[in-house]
């Protein structure tokens, strides 16, 4: 494996002074965007298998949300204008001459997604725009007349020159900006469904390490509908930062550190459907949490957007699960902690990459760093597994 570079100068952001992780919920406007181009691609991929048995050429993964404008007050919910989601890329629109509805395969990915994930938002409260093109320099790239204009299909390579960056297993500080935003939601058929009804989705939470003391600020929205008045408001706010302070004492045991939980100290939330694209504010795919589903400046990290691309031959979707998968394996095969680094070149291999770096905490043998790089990177069937299962954060 001569694209293969191994080392032991792993980086531990727990171990260092100063450590601060940013969490954006899943209601927010920027997760909600990377959600929905992923939603939107793989209700597409699953369609292309299913109709025609290959993935055709496409990218969502510069989606926009947000710019809506309601009302709100103590039990008020009034729509003035809609949310608007703008599905830009690009997407085959045929295969062989045979036409595929984009509008439709969009729209449904879009709003069932919305109504699972914010239940008081209306799917009459979204305006749903099918922005996609067939704007390429390549003859039949997103109209192919058969396998033979999906030359990936023959010969994989990478779609871009990029990087993609994992890490396992989370820090402490880590964990609890994610554990603590997750403590409002449970998975149904697996799709996050809002736990609480009289909280909204849009969750911020950031967690500030010094040395052992943590502080952690969570902005959590009230629904405006569920109260009546501020006390109501300061009650279920109360109760809430109760809870969440239980739940970081439960995450810290052991690790020596001092926690202190505190929610929307300085300013009163409410929101009517949830969510800040009810008032002006906007999200796009790429600037939410990483793929660990935190942003850690501690952390060495990419700047390439996973959600939305092509699932088959994208470096930014494929290396970024692929990493991930290795990361976690190494981790749970050897209890090292580690950072799995991918670098692909335009137009050259994409599996293997030009790159493949591995930093460790301890020593590992070569021969057996290679043996799960060979099960869980390069011999891993990773559409099969991405469209499976949903890889939201």
């Amino acid at each position: 494996m001569n694209f293969l570079r191994l080392s032991n100068d792993y980086q531990d952001p727990g171990l260092r002074d100063l450590e601060i992780v940013e969490r954006k919920g899943i209601g927010h406007p920027d997760t909600l965007a990377d959600a929905l181009a992923e939603c939107v691609s793989m209700a597409y991929s699953r369609y292309c298998l299913e109709k025609f048995g290959v993935v055709l050429h496409h990218n969502v993964d510069k989606l926009y949300i947000g710019a809506g404008h309601f009302r709100t007050g103590f039990g008020l919910c009034e729509m003035v204008k809609p949310v608007q989601v703008r599905v830009n890329g690009r997407m085959s629109y045929s295969f062989a001459g045979e036409i595929i509805d984009l509008e439709e395969i969009q729209k449904e990915a879009v709003l069932s997604y919305l109504d699972a994930v914010l239940p008081h938002l209306k799917k009459e409260n979204v305006v749903v725009e099918a922005n996609t093109t067939q704007h390429t320099r390549i003859p039949n790239w997103f109209s192919p007349r058969g396998a033979e204009d999906l030359p990936e299909a023959r010969n994989l390579k990478a779609n871009d020159t990029s990087v993609c960056v994992s890490h396992w297993p989370m820090t402490t500080s880590e964990k609890l900006a994610y554990e603590i935003e997750k403590y409002f939601w449970e998975m149904i058929d697996g799709t996050p469904t809002p736990k609480f009804e009289h909280f909204g989705q849009d969750i911020k939470v950031m967690v500030c390490r010094q040395r052992e003391n943590v502080d952690i600020t969570v902005c959590l929205p009230v629904i405006s509908t569920s109260v009546s008045s501020i006390e109501d408001y300061n009650q279920l706010i109360s109760l809430a930062e109760s809870k969440l302070n239980t739940l970081a004492e439960t995450i810290i045991q052991s690790t020596g550190n001092v926690v202190s939980v505190r929610a929307n100290p300085y300013q009163h939330y409410m929101l009517g459907v949830g969510s800040c694209i009810e008032c002006g504010e906007e999200g796009t795919v790429g600037r939410g949490n990483s793929n660990t589903g935190v942003i850690s400046i501690s952390r060495p990290h990419s700047v390439e957007a996973w959600a939305g691309k092509n699932p088959v031959y994208h470096t930014g979707r494929v290396l970024s699960f692929l990493t991930m998968n290795l990361a976690k394996a190494i981790n749970a095969e050897s209890g090292v902690k580690c950072t799995v680094l991918a670098m692909t070149k335009n137009s050259h291999s994409l599996i293997p990459p030009y790159l493949l770096s591995i930093e460790t905490s301890s020593p590992m043998p070569n021969d057996k760093v290679e043996e799960i790089v060979q099960r869980q990177f390069m011999d891993f069937d990773y559409l099969r597994v991405i469209l499976k299962d949903r890889q939201l954060k």
